[in-house]
């Protein structure tokens, strides 16, 4: 089973477009990576400039042309604003497998957004993708992260690491 979205799945949810990302979204994936909220429990390099914001988009946008993964853009439907990102990637084929990876603004959390975008992406992996296991990966303290992981049935595999990031935890979802 290869995935191939040379057609781009575009998910909606009542509140919610999940699209994918272009150049047009660089100054708010700027405001997304760079802020330091999102990056506290995150081991990467905060983006520096639009130019940063633009390669990553490129990469992102590359790594769904090479059907690798696919990422998405969280943008509201009532004011067209880019509130967060989710996407699968290291997708095992043999094993029905993908990582789930996500981030919201902090202006946009605690409302619901990221387990309204993140239902509709387990539904699409499980319907359309046929997957049988998602993993997430996320940080021991990263609170809020838990939270909608045990929320969405996600279990923690306390047998195992997260090799070169000590302090992830990683939580499984099985179909």
């Amino acid at each position: 089973m290869d995935f191939d979205f040379t057609t781009f799945p575009v998910l909606e949810t009542d509140r919610l477009t999940l699209r994918a990302i272009n150049l047009e979204d660089a100054k708010a994936v700027f405001g997304l990576r760079a802020n330091k909220e999102v990056n506290k429990y995150i081991q990467r390099e905060s983006l520096k400039n639009l130019s940063e914001a633009r390669a990553f988009i490129d990469q992102a946008t590359n790594l769904v042309a090479d059907n690798k993964g696919v990422f998405w853009v969280i943008e509201s439907k009532n004011s067209a604003e880019l509130l967060g990102t989710i996407g699968l990637r290291n997708f095992d084929v043999a094993e029905n497998y993908a990582e789930i990876g996500y981030e919201i603004h902090p202006d946009y959390q605690e409302r619901g957004y990221m387990t309204e975008a993140f239902e509709e992406v387990l539904e699409y992996a499980f319907e359309k993708m046929e997957l049988k296991t998602i993993e997430a990966f996320t940080h021991k303290n990263n609170l809020a992260s838990i939270t909608l992981l045990h929320k969405l049935d996600f279990d923690l595999q306390v047998d195992r690491t997260d090799e070169g990031f000590e302090d992830n935890r990683i939580y499984k979802l099985e179909k």
